[in-house]
């Protein structure tokens, strides 16, 4: 074989090493932008906004149960010194109808289930309703009794049992803590690995993800016999 045969093998070679270098390259790139998309998709724009939206809606009731709660203790013992401009001071409003919709639809298509959906309206629900209740009719109750004189208890008897009323509405809202608890589980799930649009299809079929489904089933029985 001539040195010019061996040279042109030679520089065949360099090209084909270049051409395979450079293919394993760009499917490393488009696999690694794949799982960038994945991850963009799934984890920051569907498991995340619910996650933000639910902590939001559930931070809201406790902030206006904390400044309610203040307002009763004081208009029960100030007595007829309460400032019923305290009535109107310290809420925060909450707007709930940001129901999320395209990031459930991911969240379903993960899952495969619309089970985290029907938890969050529940959950949306309660804390529409307990806000409106903290917010709205305990402090109209207390103007009430001291702008008229419609209601004949006495304060001190009146605040404590809307005391009593304030702490079991927020409690109430403590069971929705394990939809957030279970939504961080699943966001676990999705950083430990790079997942690919195909591993994704194929999600709610882990074992991690069907005990997921077995726990929220657990932990909300009512949501099969509740209608949003």
């Amino acid at each position: 074989m001539t040195p010019l045969c061996i040279e042109i093998i030679k520089g065949l070679f360099t090209l084909a090493a270049v051409i395979l270098g450079s293919f394993v390259a760009l499917k490393v790139y488009f696999r690694q932008k794949e799982y960038e998309l994945a991850k963009q998709r799934y984890l920051e724009g569907g498991v995340d906004v619910v996650a933000a939206e639910l902590e939001h809606a559930l931070g809201v009731v406790s902030h206006n149960y904390a400044r309610c709660l203040n307002i009763c203790k004081s208009f029960r013992d100030a007595g007829e010194d309460f400032d019923i401009k305290e009535l109107d001071r310290g809420f925060i409003e909450l707007d709930s109808s940001h129901f999320q919709q395209i990031a459930h639809h991911r969240i379903h298509s993960l899952i495969n289930s619309q089970l985290i959906w029907d938890i969050f309206q529940l959950s949306m629900a309660y804390a529409t309703n307990a806000n409106s209740q903290i917010v709205k009719e305990f402090p109209e109750a207390m103007r009430l009794r001291m702008i008229t004189d419609r209601i004949s208890v006495s304060q001190e008897e009146m605040a404590d049992k809307m005391i009593v009323g304030l702490k079991n509405i927020h409690d109430n809202g403590f069971k929705f803590e394990n939809l957030l608890r279970e939504l961080h589980v699943l966001s676990l799930l999705l950083e430990a690995e790079n997942l690919s649009l195909k591993d994704i299809a194929k999600f709610h079929q882990r074992a991690e993800v069907q005990q997921l489904i077995a726990r929220l089933t657990e932990q909300f029985p009512e949501k099969e016999k509740t209608n949003i």
